[in-house]
């Protein structure tokens, strides 16, 4: 038996409840796209980072942190081994969350309970959304042994504030209503501004630097965002190209952002690890033709709204702090 952690989206946690007490199954997310079926992974989008979840296997259990709500974690069996029991079906409402795994829940414990270990507290906060943790195999066997009631108590007042402010804000409205007032404000090279702008609220220990202008001819670059090495130097870099597009997007785009491959390194003495276009206006379903297996990301109006929408947390948060001080 293995022990895993397996993280959803804490905003959406009605949803995958339903999913697991009623369906027994636990689903995930970047699954909106047929390409991204695990078994004939043909389109990335985030899709690769859930193929670990295929090592899973049937009596394994995982820790989900924030079901059947905020500040609980749900304990779950895997009913199969995932790499025989996986299915792709995209959520009809959701659009979302295709990835689809068996399993059935066990009992939820409460994070801050007496019971749950330092290490457990301390690996639940982990930000990624699937990590093993066999080595605390002993704190979380002490869970399965103790009566449900016993792991109920101890929620603290900050959970339960938080766990208000996630049932009454409605994320997808919010993204929805932010993406329709940006494009209201900005249009083709004033969107590199926001986006800039934007990306500096969320990566704020990264260099965020608008780079667009005359050299752009050359490395086909309108944003780029320089991460430090090891050694605290900015040794890696993102190519961002953002087009203001509806409709269709053309190959010119790929021809465009590939001239970064070599110009930053020669010029900037940065490794690029990753080319991303942004098409502001654009969707997914008009541009099911671009080639899948490219080095090139995109970024179409709907996940555009997500990352607008985490850039709005940020300066609400700002906004909230600064009137407290």
């Amino acid at each position: 038996m293995n022990f895993w952690c397996y993280r959803t989206n804490k905003f959406k946690a009605e949803f995958f409840w339903k999913e697991l007490n009623e369906k027994q199954q636990l689903r995930q997310g970047w699954g909106y796209d047929d390409g991204q079926d695990l078994r004939n992974l043909i389109f990335d989008g985030g899709a690769r980072r859930n193929l670990p979840m295929l090592k899973v296997k049937k009596d394994d259990i995982l820790l989900v942190p924030h079901l059947p709500e905020y500040g609980k974690v749900a304990i779950v069996q895997a009913t199969q081994d995932w790499d025989k029991g996986y299915r792709f079906e995209i959520d009809e409402i959701e659009k979302d969350y295709g990835h689809i795994f068996p399993a059935k829940f066990i009992k939820f414990f409460v994070r801050n309970n007496g019971n749950v270990s330092g290490n457990l507290q301390s690996t639940l906060k982990n930000l990624q959304r699937f990590w093993n943790i066999n080595h605390y195999a002993d704190d979380v066997k002490k869970l399965l042994d103790c009566a449900e009631n016993d792991l109920l108590s101890g929620i603290s007042y900050e959970d339960r504030l938080e766990n208000a402010v996630v049932k009454v804000f409605d994320e997808k409205t919010f993204s929805s209503e932010l993406y329709k007032e940006f494009n209201n404000e900005f249009t083709r090279e004033t969107w590199e501004f926001a986006l800039e702008k934007g990306l500096q609220e969320l990566f704020p220990f990264y260099s965020v630097e608008r780079v667009g202008g005359k050299l752009e001819k050359y490395h086909g670059t309108d944003i780029l965002v320089k991460l430090p090495g090891i050694n605290g130097e900015f040794s890696y870099a993102i190519a961002i190209q953002v087009k203001d597009y509806q409709g269709i997007v053309g190959e010119g785009v790929c021809e465009q952002i590939r001239k970064a491959d070599n110009y930053w390194k020669d010029n900037d003495d940065v490794e690029l690890i990753d080319k991303i276009v942004i098409v502001t206006r654009a969707m997914k379903e008009q541009n099911k033709e671009l080639p899948k297996n490219t080095d090139i990301k995109f970024v179409f109006a709907e996940d555009l709204q997500d990352i607008l929408c985490a850039v709005g947390k940020k300066v609400i948060g700002k906004l909230t702090n600064g009137k407290g001080e």
